[in-house]
């Protein structure tokens, strides 16, 4: 019986690494959202249902309002990559970033909201059962000067985000500081880096903060930096893991330690 003798082994394991790269490449390639209704001008409000996406960075100097208004339901933002910057406004802007209320499935993902009073803010009022199904994804805060990301609701997820030098706001002479700021049953906070809080006057700065009507949330995997608390969760039902803080007064308070935290 004759045997063929195949490619070498080397041969074979280059062109699996090969194959696997080009994948990779083509995801990437595909990271860009391009099958949506532009955002072209800011600021904006979004009234009917769909995907939107940012194709160019944006510089405003807001005093007031937000730069985009959720104003319905069904909605995905893709900032695809790109910034929206109001540092211009200073620290006495009341500005959001992206802002909504009492809505539904609203997903944000992908960019830079930089210099806002609230990165996000998408409220709700008790007991935060009308607002739910939040996704914010794999988006950097720079510079808020109160709050990173403030989510109110049920069933709502905050993950793989990036805060960073929260605080410093001049309207009020005693503001708390929040990188991540959530309310509501059942929500979930997962590996989120949040590094300097800081807070205005005799107030204090939070890196991730559930307050009391957050019955069964879950922080796992998350990093807290330089802030006066790490994790506070108001409700006992909070359970969190596997999460890290440095130089922080006081890391953990209330909530279930479910372990290894550090």
């Amino acid at each position: 019986m004759n045997v063929t003798a195949g490619p070498p082994m080397k041969e074979v394991a280059l062109k699996g690494i090969l194959t696997v790269a080009l994948a990779l490449a083509a995801g990437a390639a595909r990271a860009e959202t391009t099958l949506c209704t532009p955002i072209n001008s800011l600021p904006t409000s979004i009234t009917t249902q769909g995907i939107y996406c940012l194709n160019s960075d944006f510089a405003l100097n807001l005093g007031a309002g937000a730069a985009i208004s959720i104003e319905t339901n069904n909605v995905v933002i893709d900032l695809n990559g790109h910034k929206i910057g109001n540092l211009a406004a200073g620290t006495g802007t009341f500005a959001n970033g992206i802002y909504g209320f009492q809505r539904q499935n609203v997903t944000i993902r992908n960019g830079t909201l930089r210099g806002f009073r609230y990165g996000i803010v998408l409220l709700d009022d008790p007991p935060f059962t009308t607002s739910q199904g939040h996704l914010i994804e794999d988006v950097r805060f720079d510079q808020n000067t109160e709050l990173g990301i403030s989510i109110h609701g049920r069933g709502n997820i905050v993950r793989r985000n990036q805060v960073v030098a929260t605080g410093g706001t001049t309207v009020d002479p005693n503001v708390s500081g929040f990188g991540i700021f959530v309310g509501g049953p059942g929500n979930r906070v997962i590996d989120n880096d949040v590094v300097k809080v800081t807070k205005t006057g005799a107030a204090v700065a939070i890196g991730l903060y559930f307050d009391g009507s957050t019955a069964d949330g879950i922080a796992v995997n998350n990093r807290i930096t330089e802030a006066d608390k790490g994790i506070q969760m108001v409700d006992a039902s909070v359970k969190y893991r596997d999460n890290v803080v440095t130089h922080v007064t006081l890391p953990y308070t209330g909530g279930t330690n479910a372990g290894n935290n550090h």
